[in-house]
This record gives structure tokens, sequence and C-alpha cells, in this order.
């Protein structure tokens, strides 16, 4: 399991995601987390490992960086092969709410079922 240093600081720049104002957050080794700040909350679009590799637990331990300085983190336009994923990050606190979900197949959109 791959741990980031718990002093290391999170750099983060504003950037255009689409036509929208948008934040980076860059951890160790190329993660990044992509999506909006408004006041408290984040609306999380992207997160990326970069070129390490996945379930090594990075994506994981940026969430656990990231999480104290939100206080509700809401996270859409997720892939369907990745909602497992999501849903764990959801049960261990995370992230606050799971929003729209995309097909894998034809990059549709799919309601996400909140039982």
């Amino acid at each position: 399991m791959y741990r980031l240093c718990p002093d290391q600081k999170i750099k983060q720049r504003e950037t255009f995601y689409g036509k929208y104002r948008a934040t980076v957050f860059f951890f160790h080794n190329g993660a990044k987390i992509v999506g909006f700040k408004n006041g408290g909350h984040f609306d999380l679009r992207v997160l990326t490992v970069g070129f390490n590799p996945v379930r090594d637990g990075l994506g994981e331990e940026a969430l656990r960086m990231l999480r104290p300085k939100f206080n509700k983190i809401t996270v859409n336009e997720i892939f369907e092969g990745t909602l497992p994923f999501w849903k764990k990050m959801q049960e261990r606190g995370l992230v606050t709410d799971l929003g729209t979900v995309k097909r894998e197949k034809d990059y549709g959109y799919i309601p996400l079922d909140p039982a």
C-alpha cells in the first residue's frame, strides 16, 4: 500500500475544465485531483494517479489529504467501472456524495441508485 508523507504540502493551481474555472490539486508522484471549489464544497471531477500502479492506495491517500479542506466533497462524471472505488471511498467518509455516472460503452449518463 502506498503512503503519502503526512507533512507533504498539497500544491494547487487554477485552470480550465472545459469552459469552467477549476482547481487542480497536485500530490506526490503525479497524483492529481481536479474539480470545482465553492466555499466549503468541492465538486470532484477527476482523480488520476498518473503513471503509478492502480490499486496501490495512492488515490485513497490523496483523498485523505484533501478531505480536511472541505466540509463536503461530491464526485460527478464517474465512469461506471470505477463506481466500486467511489462507493468504498464514500463508506470510508472520504467523499460525501456520489453524483452522475457515465456508461463506459456509449458515455451516456445513468442515474445512481441512492440505495
